[in-house]
């Protein structure tokens, strides 16, 4: 029984399958934007591997400078954020 259900069904199933033999999928799917092209131009130029690992270090030491500069910012947003709900909430106890 379950021999011709399957016999049955395959058939079907290679229609199916014939009907999407033109379908062509997209050369390039953007997800969120494309990220900008990395500029080059401001690669610093370095002779040996002790001038690439300084290099290295400083790019995150500025990348560990901007986490935290960020953190920073958005506690002080969120401070913001609650002092103006704050003032909301007291403004409309005094206009009721």
């Amino acid at each position: 029984m379950g021999r011709r259900w399957l016999l049955m069904g395959l058939p079907v199933v290679l229609a199916g399958l014939a009907g999407c033999v033109n379908v062509k999928a997209p050369e390039r799917i953007v997800l969120n934007g494309d990220p900008p092209p990395v500029d080059a131009s401001r690669v610093p130029e370095t002779t040996s591997h002790a001038d690439c690992r300084d290099e290295l270090i400083r790019a995150y030491q500025n990348i560990q400078y901007l986490e935290r500069e960020n953190a920073r910012l958005k506690q002080r947003a969120d401070e913001y954020k609650r002092e103006r709900d704050e003032a909301r909430k007291r403004l409309k106890r005094y206009e009721d």
